[in-house]
C-alpha cells in the first residue's frame, strides 16, 4: 500500500518555489552513501554528550506497529540513550522544531511530494513530512509562508494532515545538532529532493537517511529495524548500516532506494 501525496499547493506560493532551482548547486556539496567510501569518509554512531534519542511515530495513527516501536526504544536505551517516545498527534510542529535536542532521531511518518508550475513554465518539485495533526484551516498562514502544506495519504484520500515543508526546517527550528547526530526518516519521499537534509545540514546535522520515493509500510518497518540492529547490535556506523540495508532491500518496484547523505565531515 502506498501513501503520502502532498495536496497541490496554492498558486500564491509559486513565486517562493523558485528557491527550489537553487538546490542543484547545494546538492553538489553532499556525499551520497553509495559513494562515501571513495571519499574516505565515515561517520560515528551518533554519539554525542547529550545522549538523547527520539523515536516519533505518526504512522501509528494509520499503521500501528507497537512491537517495532518497543524494539527501537529498548535498543536505544540499552545503547545508553535517554529516549523520548512520541506517537500519533504528539508528532506536531513543536516536536519538529526541537529535533536538534536529540543526537539520534528516528521518524516513522507519512511523507509526500507536490509539484508547482513556475511562472516561466517549469515544474518545481517539493517534498514534505507529515505531522500527526489533522489539517485545520488555521494552518493556512503556514502554507502561504511556504512552511507547511495540506497533505493526504494515498491509502485514504478523504483524510488530510498537516505536513511540514523544507522551509519549516530552515526558518522554524531551534538550536543546533551535536556533531555526529543522525536523522532517520522512515517515510515515502524523504529523500525525493535534498532540501530537507540541506536545511538540517545548516544546523549541524551529520547524517540524514531516507527513501528516494514511494515505499510500503512493511519496507519502512523492516528497514528501520535493520538499521538500528546493525548500528547498535552489530557495530556498524550509520553510513555502513544504510549501505547494507540498501543492499538487502534493493530498489523496490516503485524505483525507490534507501540512501544516507553525509552532511558533515565531523560525522
Amino acid at each position: 500500500m502506498l501513501y503520502g501525496a502532498l495536496r497541490a499547493l496554492s498558486r500564491r506560493t509559486s513565486r517562493n518555489v523558485r528557491r527550489v532551482v537553487l538546490l542543484t548547486a547545494i546538492v553538489l556539496a553532499l556525499i551520497v552513501a553509495a559513494g562515501a567510501s571513495r571519499w574516505g569518509i565515515s561517520d560515528t554512531r551518533g554519539d554525542c554528550p547529550r545522549g538523547r534519542a527520539l523515536v516519533a511515530d505518526a504512522l501509528s495513527l494509520d499503521f500501528p506497529n507497537p512491537e517495532l516501536d518497543r524494539f527501537l526504544v529498548e535498543t536505544l536505551k540499552k545503547a545508553g540513550y535517554i529516549v523520548d517516545y512520541v506517537n500519533g498527534t504528539g508528532v506536531d510542529l513543536e516536536l519538529y522544531r526541537r529535533l536538534t535536542d536529540y543526537d539520534v532521531v528516528i521518524l516513522r511518518v507519512h511523507g509526500g511530494k507536490g509539484e508547482v508550475r513556475l511562472p516561466d513554465g517549469r515544474v518545481a518539485v517539493v517534498n514534505g513530512l507529515f505531522t500527526g495533526l489533522p489539517w485545520d484551516d488555521r494552518y493556512q498562514e503556514l502554507m502561504w509562508k511556504w512552511l507547511a502544506a495540506k497533505a493526504t495519504p494515498y491509502h485514504d484520500p478523504s483524510r488530510a494532515y498537516l505536513a511540514v515543508l523544507p522551509g519549516f526546517f530552515t526558518r522554524e527550528m531551534r538550536g543546533r545538532f551535536c556533531p555526529g547526530s543522525v536523522v532517520v526518516v522512515g517515510s515515502c519521499f524523504s529523500l525525493y529532493t535534498y532540501e530537507i537534509p540541506v536545511a538540517l545540514a545548516q544546523l549541524g546535522l551529520g547524517v540524514y537517511i531516507g527513501w528516494t520515493g514511494p515505499v510500503t509500510v512493511q519496507e519502512i518497518d523492516v528497514g528501520l529495524r535493520m538499521l538500528v540492529d546493525l548500528v547498535y547490535n552489530q557495530g556498524l556506523n550509520w553510513t555502513e548500516a544504510a549501505i547494507e540495508v540498501g543492499k538487502r532491500l534493493g530498489t523496490n518496484e516503485y524505483n525507490s532506494t534507501l540512501y544516507a547523505v553525509i552532511l558533515s565531515r565531523q560525522s
